[in-house]
């Protein structure tokens, strides 16, 4: 979300001082060709920044020329001869390179009269000029190498030349691609533009083009006034300067309704993109292959918006063909379903602002900042949850109620909430006014009367209102203004509630009564009572407060002859209505005053609901013909269902709670279209259909029908028939047609008590998955019979899921139950009284959950199933100590991937990091290891409510999982452990708990919270464990990374304490042993006690070596509250927010009565060691008080021995030095502590102790004045190293608070740099993608280089080929030509010959011709 309305806008809308900077050489091109490009961008209204002689002062850029680049959008360098010869230019060019990465400038090279080879590669004159600079500044390595690069860079991007060219041309070029970069830059997008940067997050990744696409097609769709637009503009303004051409079409719906609006469209696009005015198209079959032809080859960044018509965008983006590689299409609308007819790659809906973002928009729109005025933050939050997240409501409300007072507000406010804004509404109506009249009136519905109702529902209601509601509801979803939630229910935006209801109110906004839907409460309560209704109105919902009481006349609802939906959720009611509309489809009637009127004759009603009413109803159903749901429920009053046989389409039949039901009519066991029947909890039903045939009945539940005792028989197969539940009833026995219900699948027998056997034939129900009969002890007899069937005999292959809770089962009868059910996967077998399991459990391969709570006398659990995840032993007292650690034990769970709860009192030793409370740290990286968690749960007395919690994972303070646990553990007798391998719970997604992981190190916590049940349970310890096997322990810290460690001495002195004075139990526990001689020994245990009932304790605690139950060691000991056991990575800590270091503070401990002892109490109890812990948090100020006291006791100790002592001096007559130093000592005990803690006193005070230990026997001490002295030589010695520790552990926190403020300032800081360095990621990356976009540019003109070399290396082949076959043809012309030269002269002869016999025989012919001619005249022949 972003924090600054004005700042966050800049983010979109860089803005810019200058267009355009020109860098270029003076001497070379200022006079010429630099100033006439200069004149002509300035003429072309372009904001150029050109320095002058003034700024080039010294070697260094000035602050003013550095500006100046920074803050223009394109910088056009021009290269000329001795460009590279001034180190202003070069400095120059470096700061453009770096502007274009940071800022995303845009760069322009002009080769004037150069070679880009020459820059590029520092030849020819640029060349010269580097190897000048390289002498001059050959002690500044970075800057050359800083000069070549830039020179380098920018001699790769995409240019102009200009060699012999005219210099005109170019410039006038250079000039139009500047103005049309400058024209499509910078789009506004918003004021405030709160929560579009994580919007913008979420999209970018969508418009990448997937390997095999061309160009990438994306839609964002949404409700009206959500943002589309304003996201799609962000967009734009990022990564316009990534295309070739850009266009954003705007406003396409408004656009269209214009005359001529789409070939206005089409003609913006040509002119957006191509540049040209002059295009006319004249229509939208004429502007579509001018698109295609024109931009099929250009890099295209298009933005389509509000879109609401396929032919708009068959009109603009019709084809991906129409585009170059690499172009990005964006649509915005609010059809879903456009997008998915358009083909789009990706869609992306945009969600409403969350609360956080809401309040910070509606804010700066209503104050100009970011916080409210003191007194409105009420109001404010009331607005904003009104406005529901929309930011148009929220921008326009803002600005509506600008410097207005908090009493205007309120006003405004309950005005908005009746009737809304229509600035609002007329953008959201938008969507509806474009629905056809099937889906407007669905609209209408769902906004008046079914928002939060079921999809099922409302669909069999509306259909019988003849619309058609399955494409309807479909539609509106797409549209946005509707959506189903998980439970399949609809859900609709308040804001378009208010819309649809607003609609309706305006057609009769003084007059409810003629309007088509009522419910508002007000409305509705006027019509009704002042029967105002008329035939308009089609549906009424009645929702009153209860302080309304509606007098019901007998013609109330008299005039409402098109009442198709009633609905009455909440009135009093004076009277029952004696007329009810025929033409009802839906009648919803809770606590309906009386029976329905018998003129009552709804033939197109579907769904009757008249739960919790004084119905009753003696005579047959008649004129029901369309009813599908019938509710009775809770009809106290209903003693009999009647024949129902005149209602042929009931689906559904709800008696539940009909408490004084005694009697079902024998028509109900042969409804044909019956898919479920319930009768839960009528405890007087005793009669019931002998019989059935219900072929479509899916769910037949007759729950604590306690008189019942007969159960239906079966006439004919029912495949249908999946469940049926007949708890706590009184049937005595299941009919042998039973096996007909071939489709069963789950029987529930809980408590029936009185049916004393199952079938002969009960094994017919092949599709049976789940068998329940908990609580009926009398139906072991079907154990034998299982038995007397054989092993051979799989008659239960199918049964998953087999519940035995309460059957008073015994050893022999658990082996019949594994060996007959094969493919059990969940068995509970709790409350029962075996002793042990049999080992063939191990053989059950798809068992995975086994209950075994509350089974008392069990003692042995020899083995696992292989598939086992869950196994609750929950009060199993009895259990041995090899059963207990079988099920606690580190191979069972590198065996096993499990869940497991048993009695018991300490986290097992094998655990990494063991706490006290109920939440655990520590620290990973890289990646969140595979886990097993430890909770303790401790009960104070005997538990009977249920205890519900949950487990949540923090990661670095932050809430990223929420564990839910859906079993609930009840009636604990003592305390237990939970053991939880959270492998075995598919919801937990490890890689998702891997993206909160930030680089280093990261505090991972896991609590264990109550959230429900009893209060007399607590979480006391808990435990986590690493799979090694699954994670690098490197990545794996169980302590605070930023704690100061142990000094090596103090680490190898606590690894021998360690070594000499822990003793391993078994696999779940350590002691203390051979304390003897140590003076700090660390108590190496997870936490040490005993449990209440000693003889069932789940790990056996073995007595410590010359320790009695009431005494041990008469030395101090240490590290109560922070204790690592030898060998093991167990660190137990007093619950601390992160884990600390280990602690060492002494327990304090009372001296015994017998003075003679030197012995000191140790006590052993569980209680005893978790109070000590508590010392971990002791101030400064507690220690000294507590010291205070001790120095009160000890100088109380003295004055009362006094006389003794001096009575003791009188006759035994100490000596002067002795008499001295029991008087300094007498002295010093009565000062504070603290004060002997100084060099000298600190010195004086040992001496003097280490004189009166030492004195020899013949100084007449008493013993109890000796023994005294060496109680208070002791615990001064214990107790000032104590001090001063704690003193230190002081100054050492004080240090690591501050260095926690610091830490604080440094993660601020980091998180200003974050965001810097990630906004240079995002430049970085933009960069990186042009570069892979021109990488791809310079591949295609490569492969289209190697495609023409491998064309001419064909052609070269095939004219080589040619040109030997021509030579071949040659070679046979030649020898044809030889072998006809020979015959030349000859032939030659022949020819003349033959010429003169054609001229003879021509001169013959004319002759003969001039004969007959002449004979023809004179009439002679001859």
């Amino acid at each position: 979300m972003l924090s600054e309305g004005t700042s966050s806008s800049s983010a979109f809308e860089r803005g810019w001082t200058y267009d355009v900077f020109l860098s270029f050489r003076g001497e070379d091109t200022r006079r010429s060709f630099t100033g006439f490009l200069y004149h002509g961008l300035r003429q072309s209204g372009i904001n150029v920044f050109i320095d002058d002689d003034k700024l080039r002062r010294g070697e260094e850029l000035s602050l003013a020329l550095l500006g100046a680049i920074e803050e223009s959008r394109i910088a056009i360098i021009v290269f000329s001869q001795n460009y590279a010869s001034s180190t202003w230019c070069l400095d120059e060019l470096a700061k453009i390179l770096e502007c274009y990465k940071t800022r995303g400038q845009l760069v322009w090279p002009v080769f004037f009269h150069v070679d880009p080879s020459e820059v590029r590669h520092q030849r020819g004159s640029f060349g010269t000029a580097m190897a000048k600079h390289e002498v001059r500044f050959k002690g500044n390595v970075e800057k050359l190498q800083r000069w070549k690069r830039a020179l380098f860079e920018a001699a790769n991007f995409s240019g102009w030349t200009l060699e012999n060219g005219y210099e005109f041309q170019l410039i006038q070029e250079i000039i139009k691609e500047a103005s049309k970069k400058l024209n499509h830059t910078i789009l506004h997008i918003a004021e405030y533009p709160v929560g579009i940067e994580t919007r913008i997050s979420e999209v970018m990744p969508l418009l990448h083009i997937e390997p095999g696409e061309d160009i990438r097609v994306i839609g964002i769709y949404g409700l009206g006034g959500i943002g589309k637009t304003t996201i799609a503009g962000a967009i734009y303004n990022l990564i316009a300067n990534q295309f070739e051409a850009t266009s954003f079409l705007a406003d396409i719906r408004e656009s269209t309704n214009q005359r001529q609006g789409l070939v206005q469209l089409q003609e913006s696009l040509l002119f957006d993109t191509v540049g040209d005015k002059n295009i006319k198209l004249g229509s939208i079959y004429k502007g579509i292959p001018i698109i295609k032809k024109r931009l099929c080859c250009k890099k295209v960044l298009l933005i389509i918006d509000d879109v609401d018509k396929l032919e708009q965008l068959q009109a603009l983006a019709g084809g991906r063909d129409w585009f170059g590689f690499g172009s990005v299409i964006i649509i915005t609308t609010r059809d879903k379903h456009l997008l998915a007819a358009h083909q789009v790659d990706k869609a992306y809906e945009v969600k409403k602002l969350n609360h956080g973002e809401a309040f910070e928009l509606f804010t700066w729109s209503a104050f100009k900042r970011k916080a409210p005025d003191a007194g409105y933050l009420e109001i404010c939050n009331r607005v904003v949850l009104y406005a529901e997240g929309l930011p148009l409501a929220l921008k326009v409300m803002g600005s509506n109620l600008f410097g207005k007072t908090v009493a205007e507000w309120k006003s405004a406010l309950g005005k908005y909430e009746k009737i809304p804004s229509k600035e609002v509404q007329n953008v959201l109506r938008v969507t509806y006014d474009n629905l056809e009249e099937n889906e407007k009136e669905i609209f209408l519905d769902v906004a008046c009367f079914f928002k939060g109702e079921t999809v099922e529902y409302v669909e069999k209601t509306l259909q019988a209102c003849g619309f058609y509601p399955t494409f309807g509801i479909s539609v509106l979803i797409d549209r946005s203004l509707v959506s189903i939630d998980e439970y399949n229910r609809l859900r609709m935006h308040d804001l378009i509630q208010d819309m649809g209801r607003e609609i309706v109110r305006e057609v009769s906004p003084i007059e409810p009564g003629k309007r088509s839907r009522l419910w508002y409460h007000e409305d509705v309560f006027e019509v009704l009572t002042e029967n105002t209704g008329t035939c308009r109105i089609q549906g009424m919902m009645v929702d009153l407060p209860d302080d309304y009481m509606v007098h019901l006349k007998d013609d109330s609802f008299k005039k409402m002859k098109n009442l198709k939906i009633l609905i009455v959720r909440n009135g009093h009611f004076f009277g029952s209505p004696q007329h009810l509309p025929n033409n009802l489809r839906l009648l919803d009637w809770m606590k309906y005053p009386s029976s329905l009127p018998s003129s009552f004759q709804p033939k197109k009603l579907v769904v009757l609901n008249l739960s919790g009413s004084r119905f009753t109803m003696q005579e047959p159903f008649k004129y029901l013909d369309s009813l599908t749901s019938m509710d009775l429920s809770s009809c106290e009053l209903l003693t009999k269902l009647p024949e129902i046989s005149r209602v042929p389409n009931l689906t559904e039949l709800n008696l539940d709670y009909c408490t004084n039901l005694e009697e079902v009519h024998e028509s109900v066991g042969f409804l044909e279209k019956l898919v479920e029947f319930r009768a839960y909890g009528c405890t007087k039903l005793k009669v019931f259909p002998s019989a059935i045939r219900l072929t479509s009945l899916r769910s037949l539940i007759l729950n604590w029908c306690s008189s019942l005792q007969n159960f239906p028989a079966i006439l004919g197969k029912m495949d249908n028939l999946m469940s049926i539940s007949i708890e706590g009833t009184g049937i005595k026995e299941l009919p042998p047609s039973i096996g007909n219900l071939v489709g069963l699948q789950e029987l529930s027998m809980t408590s029936c008590l009185s049916l004393k056997e199952l079938p002969h034939n009960f094994d017919m129900l092949q599709s049976l998955t789940n068998l329940d009969m908990d609580g009926c002890p009398q139906l072991r007899n079907f154990l034998t019979k299982l038995t007397n069937m054989g092993e051979s005999t799989h008659t239960f292959d199918n049964i998953q899921s087999l519940n035995l809770e309460n059957c008073g089962l015994i050893d022999e009868d658990l082996p019949i139950i594994f060996n007959s059910f094969p493919k059990l996967a969940s068995v509970v077998l709790s409350g029962n009284n075996f002793v042990a399991l049999p080992s063939c459990i191990q053989e059950c391969p798809c068992l995975e959950l086994l209950h075994l709570d509350n089974c008392k006398k069990l003692q042995e659990i020899p083995a696992f199933p292989p598939n086992m995840q869950y196994i609750n032993a929950r009060n199993c007292t009895s259990l041995t100590a090899e059963s207990s650690n079988l099920l606690l034990n580190k191979e069972t769970f590198e065996g096993w991937e499990l869940q497991v709860m048993v009695p018991g009192t300490r986290v097992p030793a094998w655990f990494d990091h063991v706490t006290k409370g109920e939440y655990m740290t520590f620290w990973v990286r890289e990646k969140f290891p595979a886990i097993i968690i430890c909770f303790v749960l401790a009960v104070e007395s005997e538990m009977k409510k249920i205890f519900n919690c949950e487990i949540r994972f923090y990661i670095n303070g932050e809430e990223v999982y929420e564990l839910e646990i859906p079993r609930g553990f009840s009636d604990m007798v003592t305390d237990h452990v939970w053991l939880y391998d959270l492998r075995t719970h598919s919801s937990i997604h490890w890689p998702s708990l891997d993206l909160y992981l930030m680089d280093g190190w990261n505090q991972v916590e896991i609590s264990c919270e109550k959230i429900s049940g009893a209060s007399n349970v607590t979480v006391s310890w808990c435990g986590v464990h690493v799979c090694k096997q699954e994670a690098n322990m490197k990545d794996i810290l169980l302590t605070d990374p930023d704690s100061d460690l142990d000094s090596e001495s103090e680490k190898s002195t606590r690894s021998t304490l360690d070594s000499q004075y822990c003793k391993r139990v078994d696999d779940n526990s350590y002691i203390l042993n051979n304390l003897e001689g140590c003076e700090t020994p660390d108590i190496a245990a997870c936490h040490t006690g005993t449990d209440q009932n000693q003889d069932k304790n789940l790990l056996h605690e073995k007595t410590l070596n010359g320790v009695t139950k009431d005494s041990m060691l008469s030395l101090p000991h240490e590290d109560i509250g922070g204790v690592k056991a030898s060998g093991s990575n167990i660190l137990v800590s007093d619950h601390p927010v992160k884990a600390q270091p280990q602690s060492q503070v002494t327990s304090f401990i009372q001296t015994p009565q017998n003075s003679g002892s030197s012995t000191m109490v140790l006590p052993t109890t569980v209680d005893f060691l978790e109070n000590q812990t508590s010392l971990l948090t002791i101030d400064d100020g507690d220690m000294e008080a507590f010291y205070a006291v001790l120095d009160d006791e000890i100088s109380q100790v003295s004055l009362n021995n006094d006389s003794i002592v001096v009575s003791e001096l009188a006759n035994k007559r100490p000596s002067e030095e002795t008499k001295k130093a029991l008087k300094t000592l007498q002295d010093y005990v009565t000062k504070q502590f603290s004060a002997l803690l100084g060099p000298d006193e600190y010195s004086t005070m040992k001496d003097t102790l280490e004189y009166l230990t030492n004195l020899p026997a013949e100084d007449e001490i008493s013993v109890e004045i000796r023994s005294l002295i060496i109680q208070v030589s002791r615990q001064f010695t214990h107790w000032s190293r104590d001090y001063t520790c704690e003193n230190k552990k002081i100054e050492s926190t004080t240090a690591k608070l501050l260095k926690a403020d610091e830490l604080e300032k440094c993660l601020e800081a980091n998180k200003t740099h974050f965001k810097e360095v990630m906004c240079m990621e995002n430049e970085l990356c933009n960069e990186l993608a042009y570069l892979e976009e021109r990488k791809r540019e310079l591949e295609e003109q490569t492969n289209a280089v190697k495609a023409n070399i491998s064309a001419s290396q064909a052609a070269k082949n095939m004219a080589t080929q040619r040109k030997r076959e021509v030579f071949g043809e040659a070679k046979i012309l030649k020898a044809q030509r030889d072998e006809l030269r020979e015959q030349v002269p000859h032939l030659r002869d022949e020819q003349e010959l033959a010429k003169k016999i054609q001229s003879n025989i021509r001169d013959e012919w004319s002759k003969l011709g001039e004969k007959f001619n002449y004979g023809l005249r004179h009439g002679k022949f001859d």
